[in-house]
């Protein structure tokens, strides 16, 4: 063979590993939940998404709670480049259980510095919190005479996030003034 033809032969084969890479790395790259049924195989107690970025996630129950009335749930990792983790969670239930978790969520160690992303308070009382101005929030908020719990993870890094969140999750649910959207400052 002359060299023009391994050559090209060689740029070919590049080309198709290079694209069979980036083809196998984007059906791993995002992941998206809405079954409740399936929240403990992804934040269980060993769930796939339950620890990233050196945090376990233990502000979201390990379990959903048997007379729990599930309202909303979605759990949504991304990877363009970059890892983003998205979670929301709310139901109610009766009161026995959430006086016994909301008592779970209050003996947890929060972040003492809690507005971060231009946030500057909480819609409801904040009961959990890990914050950090890298990779963002993981935090509960409890609604007392509904007996209603919000749950919600927006983890990232880059200073943004790559999931249009505010899709998922309703304005009332976020702190107010908060942005880890990419023009963000």
């Amino acid at each position: 063979m002359n060299k023009k033809v391994i050559i090209a032969l060689s740029i070919v084969t590049i080309v198709i590993v290079a694209i069979a890479i980036l083809w196998i790395w984007n059906i791993d790259s995002k992941e998206k939940v809405t079954d409740i049924s399936q929240y403990e195989r992804y934040l269980g107690a060993e769930g796939k998404y339950k620890e990233h970025f050196n945090t376990y996630n233990d502000i979201f129950p390990d379990v959903i709670p048997e007379n729990a009335e599930v309202k909303d749930f979605i759990y949504y990792y991304y990877n363009p480049w970059d890892a983003c983790y998205m979670g929301y969670l709310v139901y109610s239930c009766d009161e026995d259980t959430y006086t016994a978790e909301y008592e779970r969520l209050k003996a947890l160690s929060s972040s003492e510095d809690i507005y971060i992303y231009g946030a500057t308070e909480f819609p409801y009382e904040l009961c959990a919190v890990y914050a950090d101005d890298y990779y963002g929030y993981i935090y509960a908020l409890a609604d007392k005479s509904s007996h209603q719990f919000i749950y919600v993870e927006l983890q990232f890094c880059n200073g943004f996030s790559d999931i249009d969140y505010e899709k998922y999750i309703p304005q009332e649910h976020l702190p107010k003034g908060f942005s880890a959207k990419p023009e963000n400052k």
